[in-house]
């Protein structure tokens, strides 16, 4: 049987890795397809290095425009690719615009989809990877959950039983496979990480200067790789020099993977809006000071793990000062065994079409 893999983001890629490696060992014939959603070396090339893996087969250039315009871009692509590699099944990750495309190209051309991280819901309609993801869902084939709370959305939602599958998160699956490859260790630091990059923080002078007078005023010492991105926009809300004149906060170039797991590894306490750096935050064991009011996976905040701080400076200063939970940390993304699950669930309902 043959898979076409759609990524396009950091996300997909370490998505990608554990999928890689199982594929590998049950000589699985996998395209990779680039989709060129982040294409650059620091967002991009740099992760393909690090973790091994081979080298995508398509690459696209998209201009960086509206989503629109990126994603349209990215459908056509894809459609060609589509229709030259005919595969049995396209697989797509999570939320980005690179899996809206190619579950939109592949079902037009009645390629069945699966979709790994299913099911995922934040309630907030214009949020836009809530739009993705709700569509993805209803468009695919196949549904792999990553968390009980995953699984149970979507069956809510009138999937068929048949189709959904609890199989654990893919996440988990590649952070342990490169902690234990690269010897990475976790332990309580004596820093905090911070990583901003969500347009809704970046573009807004107010959530963004309250968010960086909040880390200067916590006079806690602070590891901050910064995205492109955020650089420019701390640069037009004359923020950047205020950060580059506070002693306490360590401004990083950013960093490849293996690197920012590292830093990750050794933080006290993780201060973000990404939501990728949320849940791995939370499966190497660190308090998660949010920095945004997006929610996604709750179990995190129901069991004291992750607070809600957005752009409230009063808020952020709080939770860095005295946010320590006490409470146990539930299991809720499963053993480690998600590509398993998945490529034997994958080759049971295509490996004959």
């Amino acid at each position: 049987m043959k898979i076409v893999s759609v990524v396009g983001t950091r996300p997909n890629f370490i998505k990608e890795y554990a999928i890689e490696k199982e594929c590998r060992k049950l000589k699985i014939n996998k395209v990779i397809v680039h989709t060129g959603q982040h294409y650059d070396f620091l967002m991009s090339d740099i992760f393909f290095r690090e973790l091994s893996l081979p080298k995508p087969k398509y690459i696209n250039v998209v201009k960086k425009e509206s989503h629109g315009k990126e994603t349209a871009a990215m459908l056509s692509f894809l459609e060609e690719v589509l229709k030259k590699e005919k595969p049995d099944v396209t697989l797509v990750y999570g939320d980005v615009n690179s899996t809206l495309a190619g579950a939109l190209a592949s079902v037009k051309l009645r390629i069945p989809v699966v979709h790994v991280e299913a099911g995922i819901r934040s309630y907030s309609k214009y949020n836009p990877e809530e739009i993705n993801r709700r569509i993805v869902d209803c468009i695919s084939d196949t549904l792999f959950a990553a968390t009980r709370e995953s699984y149970e959305n979507l069956i809510k939602e009138g999937h068929p039983k048949k189709c959904v599958y609890l199989v654990g998160d893919i996440v988990k699956d590649s952070l342990e496979i490169i902690i234990k490859k690269f010897n990475i260790k976790i332990n309580r630091g004596t820093y905090n990480l911070v990583t901003i990059h969500r347009m809704e923080n970046i573009t807004s002078n107010v959530r963004l200067k309250n968010i960086v007078e909040a880390l200067i005023e916590s006079k806690q010492d602070i590891k901050f790789p910064l995205h492109p991105n955020t650089e420019k926009y701390l640069k037009n809300f004359n923020l950047l020099n205020k950060i580059k004149k506070a002693k306490t906060i360590e401004l990083l170039p950013p960093l490849g993977y293996i690197e920012f797991m590292k830093v990750l590894a050794g933080a006290n306490k993780v201060l973000t809006d990404s939501g990728g750096v949320r849940r791995e935050a939370y499966l190497l064991r660190k308090p998660i000071i949010s920095l945004i009011d997006i929610v996604w996976f709750p179990d995190m905040i129901k069991c004291g793990w992750k607070y809600i701080a957005g752009d409230k400076k009063r808020k952020i200063l709080q939770a860095i000062a005295n946010f320590n939970p006490q409470s146990p940390r539930p299991n809720i993304f499963g053993n480690a065994q998600a590509a398993v699950k998945i490529l034997s669930i994958i080759k049971k309902r295509y490996g004959k079409r």
